[in-house]
């Protein structure tokens, strides 16, 4: 064997070994914050009550004797022995819900893998193996539309490191699968414009289903990149593919329907995540501006290494402009890249302005496709320097360098959904866990926002009257007491918005309380210790 020969092996083994490097990485980082994470936003605790709550979505469904304990918490966080992938009890939550069932369907099936037991890792491990599917069809997207493994790699790296894949990947939320799906759609895009068979509209049919399944803003994406398909496909007079594609598309959502009817109400329903809410922010047009400017910022800020990157990049095309024109008509530029990669910008746009609420989650699935975008700068700076022979050792350079950079941006900023000042909470209460637990609020959000919290206490009085004539009662159950932990929703918004300096004086008199002091502050609610 030849020394060119050799060296071509070489440069082909590091190339396979680039994709191996950047998920070992992304592996690794994943899971050095995983362990970091002490503490769950509200809804990823609704992840797991609405998955393993059994025909119960709710907490409050639980109080109705205004007593809630330990075991009916842990009951409705996991699954109890001998209810384990109850498909049925998750389908119905969801209907009584707002979202559709796929992911808890999945959260349900992990949960039941270790019944009664209450873990962040059910929930870490099952989207961290979602997360590596997810990188792993970015890849292969990213293969099939520029052909280099060494930028594929980069992609890999670049969004699996970035704030917003990590934060993706660290929220117990169906936002990770929602990623998947639109990426497995994407790649399916991207094969039907090469190989042009009908055979993949079924394929992209049932896609849209599943993605739809698991998140209602799947739709968004997906409406865009079919309409550019089908104006391809028109333009370049594929008039049978066109037929076809576009009765498979329809029949992706038809199926939707036949399998989720309640999807319906969820879409006419007139309360904050609704359809009815969507439409009231699409005509609140002078709100426009503001909510895509804040999106576009918290997306930039989470971004960094990508817009770092996508900024030396068009820098340096503009500095060879007249390379790039004359690689465009030598038609070295794969422009149909932009087919698949376009449709999320108009899908960003429409997401920003009709959100419930003013959070990136919302578009964390888009977030893959803005690192294609900056792929494609570099692959169109890449096949203009063609003439400049850019050595294999130079491209596995430039892939080392930019996954330096993500590193960087991981190493920097933190990812969400951490919350460590939780363990200073759970510590706080730690020394009162033997004490009475009053919980004053009308609404199951607040419940559910401290569900955790709650599970440091035996038994837990809910009340919306702070002077219940039952409280006293149940004070007295703990004998001589000389401390009580009051859990106070404040939130007028989202819940009861109580005062505390009006509800804590009349909570004084229902025991042998004589002062308050604040634990803490934590979202919807306030924690005060009576003693």
């Amino acid at each position: 064997m030849d020394d060119l020969e050799k060296k071509k092996r070489l440069f082909s083994l590091a190339q396979r070994a680039a994709l191996c490097l950047a998920l070992l990485l992304v592996s690794g980082v994943c899971f050095l914050f995983a362990g970091r994470k002490s503490g769950m936003f509200i809804d990823e605790v609704y992840s797991y009550g609405l998955s393993n709550g059994h025909y119960t979505p709710f907490i409050k469904n639980l109080a109705d004797d205004q007593i809630l304990t330990r075991q009916e918490l842990l009951s409705y966080l996991t699954v109890d022995p001998g209810e384990g992938f109850d498909l049925a009890s998750v389908y119905d939550n969801q209907v009584r819900d707002v979202h559709p069932p796929l992911y808890y369907w999945l959260f349900n099936a992990a949960s039941s893998l270790t019944p009664g037991v209450f873990s962040k890792w059910t929930g870490l491990i099952l989207d961290y193996l979602i997360y590596m599917a997810a990188l792993l069809l970015l890849y292969r997207l990213c293969m099939r539309l520029f052909g280099s493994r060494f930028l594929s790699a980069a992609a890999v790296g670049l969004y699996g490191l970035s704030v917003i894949g990590l934060s993706t990947m660290l929220m117990i939320r169906m936002y990770v699968l929602l990623t998947a799906f639109s990426l497995d759609l994407a790649c399916l895009a991207a094969r039907l414009l090469e190989e042009r068979r009908l055979r993949l509209c079924p394929w992209i049919g049932l896609t849209i289903f599943l993605g739809l399944m698991t998140q209602y803003y799947f739709v968004f994406y997906a409406f865009f990149l079919c309409g550019f398909l089908l104006l391809w496909a028109l333009f370049t007079k594929q008039f049978k593919l066109a037929g076809v594609f576009t009765l498979c598309s329809f029949g992706g959502v038809a199926l939707l329907l036949l399998v989720f009817p309640a999807c319906l109400d969820h879409l006419f329903a007139d309360s904050l995540v609704s359809g009815g809410n969507a439409l009231e922010n699409l005509t609140a047009f002078s709100a426009y501006a503001g909510r895509l400017l804040l999106f576009i910022r918290e997306v930039v800020h989470r971004m960094k290494a990508a817009v770092y990157l996508a900024l030396a990049a068009a820098a340096a095309l503009l500095l060879c402009f007249r390379r790039v024109r004359a690689a465009a008509k030598a038609g070295k530029l794969r422009f149909s890249a932009l087919l698949v990669i376009l449709p999320a910008f108009p899908a960003f746009f429409l997401v920003a302005v009709i959100s419930p609420v003013t959070e990136i989650r919302y578009v964390y699935n888009l977030a893959p496709f803005f690192v294609l975008a900056v792929c494609f700068l570099l692959h169109a700076l890449e096949r203009s320097l063609e003439g400049l022979r850019l050595t294999e050792p130079g491209r596995a350079a430039a892939f080392l360098l930019i996954l330096a950079l993500a590193l960087w941006e991981a190493r920097c900023l933190p990812p969400d959904y951490l919350y460590p000042e939780h363990a200073d909470y759970h510590a706080a209460l730690s020394a009162h866990s033997d004490s009475p637990c009053v919980y004053l609020t009308g609404y199951t959000g607040p419940l559910t926002q401290d569900a955790l919290f709650l599970l440091d206490f035996d038994r837990v009085f809910v009340t919306a009257d702070p002077a219940d004539p039952a409280l006293p009662e149940y004070l007295a159950s703990f004998g001589q007491t000389w401390d009580c932990v009051v859990f106070i929703d404040v939130d007028p918004f989202w819940s009861s918005g109580f005062d505390p300096e009006e509800v804590l004086p009349r909570l004084l008199a229902a025991g042998p309380f004589q002062s308050y002091e604040l634990l803490y502050t934590y979202a919807l609610s306030e924690t005060y210790l009576l003693t």
